[in-house]
């Protein structure tokens, strides 16, 4: 049961846009380094402890959501995200994620979870829909008015694809995919062409295969799975002569545009960040070089450096614009491997989420990967750098709680995905780590947004789409955007309300809310200029907090406005009001008295005008 059970989730939730100078943790937190050790996907990672970087409030939007499933299962990916949201020309819309509920841990239900918007509402999120346990399911529009969605079988190394020629309804025909001779798994698919008829899938095997501990494998259907003219084909540039394999979730497809299909790899230790393209629906492709990986043929028992790798931490997304050209972000680790075996150091200050599209060089010159920093010599913000932690308290810090939590894409600011509307405007989103939410031990992640409203050169403010208090005790994560957008930006997350996954012992298995979000673009992503002149206030954290006599509260009005200031308690219930009235320009002091709280923790909401900001405070 979430513990903010009187805030409705279905009530309209609000968010706040933040415009951030990056300033990077100083050095000596730079240099501090974790012991870790690498298992490969779907099995349990260390965790560790640390803290990280800033921010100046702008304004707060009303945005929709909806629950449309659940799932006890909740690892959604072992690296990368993307392909399982889709919006229909008609403006319905399709989502799918991993789901199991029953007789943790073993989950004999595990398949695809679905749900469908009919324009109107969502219906009941139902699964599985495979015949057999299954899961990491793609989903993709098929046919004239229909949907498709390939999982892997796991056990038996096999593709499961699922489709119907009536999106929302009807039975669902299901077919079977096998490898050449070897167990595949760990599927991604997009369909193209004329009524999404070509369905291009990309998967991997599960062992030794042409020389690579996994061989990453390329099919294409163009009569609808009916049958498959290229099948299981290692693509020039993905095999044993670049790679020593290519690992579970590193790769992901974009949403075919322009006539131009697209997907991208990325690993911190086995693989350049690279993308493969073709203007042909696949008969010929073009690799095109991200970021350089500088020991492509790894091995744990031999290979070892003595200098920090920094390098993409796995999970990576891809875009093409309206002119065929590819867009792609990754979060961003900083990692040291100087002995032989699967353990190696892990350095949790160098977070961030990069940038780059067709037009940028590659991540090439000046060694990247060893400088001394590659914030300073590599990365420059609001270019090849458009995300990192936020100092919501504007304290000139950004302060975290002593533990941290890491999922298997390691990274403070993780799981990016981006997608670009019908006028080239670029949004991408992430999990970031959050400043000021929290459960007393760790911070909680949201899910973080930025938009270039001009393909590529110049960036927004850093918006917190989980920032309303319904979330004040939520952890974020897996954030999918849907490849293209109307009026708005689609988005499927999952929440939890505890911090890391069950699967991995962080917590006990319970049921975690997949999450739609309705996210209009205006007014929420607006000009500069027009964020600037409609923005009404600054709100500070109060001062002292904790504090066990006095504290204030400074909001700074740009224009004569109303304010007034609530006060909620743990549970969410009301227990102080402050009507200022009509206040003047300029700044404006809220001055509270510890003796009229019991101990405990608040959360003070600003409202001036139509705007409001909500933060925490605690009274000792």
């Amino acid at each position: 049961m979430k513990k903010l059970l009187l805030f409705s989730l279905s009530a309209i939730l609000a968010f706040s846009g933040y415009a951030q100078k990056h300033i990077p943790t100083p050095k000596n937190l730079r240099e501090v380094a974790i012991k870790m050790q690498y298992r490969p996907a779907q099995q349990a990672q260390a965790k560790f402890t640390n803290e990280v970087h800033n921010s100046d409030y702008v304004k707060s939007v009303a945005i929709d959501e909806s629950q449309i499933g659940i799932t006890q299962y909740d690892l959604q990916t072992n690296a990368s995200l993307g392909n399982r949201l889709w919006l229909f020309e008609d403006g319905t819309v399709g989502g799918v994620w991993t789901r199991g509920v029953e007789n943790a841990p073993a989950f004999p239900d595990r398949g695809t979870g679905y749900n469908y918007f009919d324009g109107a509402a969502w219906g009941e999120g139902i699964g599985p829909i495979e015949s057999v346990r299954a899961g990491w399911p793609s989903y993709a529009a098929f046919g004239e008015n229909g949907e498709i969605v390939v999982a892997h079988d796991f056990s038996a190394g096999k593709l499961l694809f699922n489709s119907r020629e009536v999106k929302g309804t009807g039975d669902w025909t299901e077919s079977l995919f096998e490898g050449p001779g070897v167990m595949i798994s760990w599927a991604r698919m997009v369909t193209s062409g004329t009524d999404h008829q070509t369905i291009q899938n990309i998967c991997i095997t599960n062992g030794e295969y042409e020389g690579q501990t996994n061989a990453l494998l390329y099919s294409r259907s163009t009569d609808g799975g009916e049958s498959w003219e290229i099948e299981n084909t290692i693509l020039d540039g993905t095999g044993s002569d670049y790679y020593s394999g290519i690992t579970a979730d590193d790769y992901t497809w974009a949403e075919p545009r322009a006539g131009v299909i697209a997907f991208v790899v990325s690993n911190t230790w086995t693989s350049d960040w690279f993308i493969m393209k073709s203007e042909d629906e696949g008969d010929t492709w073009q690799k095109i070089m991200v970021w350089e990986h500088p020991y492509p043929f790894y091995d744990w028992d031999v290979t070892v450096f003595s200098d920090t790798l920094w390098a993409p931490d796995g999970s990576a997304d891809v875009a093409i614009d309206n002119n065929g050209k590819v867009h792609t972000v990754s979060g961003l680790c900083r990692v040291l491997h100087e002995e032989v075996g699967n353990n190696y150091f892990l350095y949790p200050y160098a977070e961030g989420i990069v940038y780059w599209n067709e037009d940028m060089p590659e991540f090439t010159d000046d060694n990247p990967h060893h400088a001394l920093s590659v914030w300073d010599e590599v990365l420059t913000p609001d270019v090849n750098l458009i995300g990192w932690g936020q100092d919501l308290d504007n304290s000139g810090d950004y302060s975290l709680l002593d533990e941290i939590q890491y999922y298997r894409t390691i990274g403070l600011q993780t799981m990016p995905n981006i997608t670009i509307g019908n006028d080239n405007q670029i949004f991408v989103v992430w999990a970031g780590t959050t400043e000021g939410f929290d459960n007393g031990t760790v911070n909680f992640k949201h899910i973080w947004t930025r938009r270039s409203p001009d393909s590529g050169p110049t960036w927004g403010y850093f918006y917190d789409l989980d920032g309303d208090l319904v979330h004040i005790f939520d952890e974020c994560i897996y954030p999918v955007l849907a490849g293209s957008t109307d009026e708005s930006l689609h988005l499927l997350y999952q929440l939890d309300s505890e911090v890391g996954t069950a699967l991995d012992e962080d917590h006990g298995y319970h049921d975690n809310t997949m999450t739609y979000v309705n996210i209009p673009i205006d007014p929420t992503y607006v000009g500069i200029e027009d964020m600037l002149t409609e923005n009404l206030m600054e709100v500070s954290q109060n001062f002292p907090n904790p504090f066990s006599e006095t504290t204030l509260i400074r909001v700074d009005l740009a224009k004569r406005s109303t304010l007034s200031l609530e006060i909620t308690n743990f549970m969410g219930q009301k227990v102080r009001e402050i009507d200022a009235g009509t206040v003047n320009q300029g700044p404006y002091n809220f001055s509270l008295d510890a003796d009229k709280l019991s101990p405990g923790v608040y959360f003070y909401t600003i409202k001036a005008g139509d705007q409001k900001t909500s933060r925490k405070m605690i009274v000792d």
